[in-house]
């Protein structure tokens, strides 16, 4: 493995002989962010540091056989490096994570991929629900039912489209997946949907959703879960292909809640939305929280 190891390295001397030992002196032992370049000039990878000395340090004397392939890969291409202080350990991730999204370097893999960035409408009446899944909020709608922006193409669509069958079935005691509309039945959740209530005696208004699914997508309260179970089960025995169903669309819904909607909510504080501009800040904030249990200077 060793041998392997080492032909990853060009000829050349390794880091500290080919930068010269001098050039690594002057590293203060402060947080901030180091950038490393190949011989054109062009960024290699953005990393943080809590202490810029140590890291670059581990890379100076990173020695094949002692790394994986693709930091010796790194060390082989490594010509120049750059580095910035900051403040703080939080002032470092933010800025790695503003340069990693800006520019894409080939080492670095967490947060370069271009996600879609999803607002939610959610505005229940006398006669109905409007349902709508868009990238930007749309002037003609009530501003107060929009929820988000909530970031990830797949989890989004996902849920919110186990989130309309439910509301359909449970609306309409439907049991069987087979009788939801053609909408609903589709890969892709509908970016827009009309979901009527049933005349005369609806599920859904004698229970209050309009309380449920803000408690629900606020990342509040899942009792919306529970009332799922009761409407569409209605005191029957499901067969186990609906009972499967059902319990797989509630799992994406209590994990969609854990995962996004909780946390949303905790970024969110005293607002009511996250802007597209803010929310990959927001997460790397919540992200150094749980990783490292904040910071002195708070988040």
């Amino acid at each position: 493995m060793e041998r392997q190891l080492t032909s990853l390295f060009p000829a050349e001397p390794l880091l500290e002989q080919r930068l010269a030992a001098e050039r690594f002196d002057a590293i203060p032992q402060s947080p901030g962010v180091y950038r490393f370049y190949d011989k054109q000039g062009e960024l290699l990878y953005v990393g943080k540091a809590k202490n810029l000395r140590r890291r670059l340090f581990s890379y100076k004397r990173a020695k094949a056989g002692g790394v994986s392939r693709k930091v010796s890969r790194m060390i082989g291409q490594i010509a120049s490096f750059i580095y910035v202080e900051t403040e703080t350990e939080r002032d470092a991730l933010l800025l790695e994570n503003r340069m990693i999204r800006g520019e894409r370097p080939p080492f670095n893999h967490a947060n370069k991929q271009t996600e879609a960035y999803y607002f939610v409408y959610l505005k229940p009446d006398a006669v109905g629900l409007e349902f709508r899944l868009t990238m930007r909020i749309h002037e003609e709608t009530d501003e107060a039912y929009w929820h988000g922006c909530f970031k990830g193409h797949a989890p989004v669509r996902q849920s919110l489209g186990c989130l309309l069958r439910l509301l359909q079935m449970a609306e309409y005691g439907v049991q069987s997946p087979m009788h939801l509309p053609v909408q609903l039945t589709r890969n892709l959740t509908p970016m827009r949907y009309r979901l009527p209530w049933r005349a005369g005696d609806s599920p859904a208004l004698q229970n209050n959703i309009s309380q449920l699914l803000e408690g629900w997508i606020k990342g509040e309260s899942c009792e919306i879960l529970d009332w799922f179970i009761v409407q569409i089960e209605c005191g029957r025995r499901l067969t186990p292909f609906q009972t499967l169903h059902l319990e797989y669309h509630l799992e994406c819904l209590k994990r969609f809640y854990d995962q996004k909607l909780v946390r949303h909510r905790n970024m969110r504080g005293d607002r009511r939305l996250i802007g597209q501009e803010d929310v990959d800040d927001l997460m790397v904030y919540a992200k150094a929280k749980d990783e490292f249990g904040g910071f002195h200077n708070g988040i």
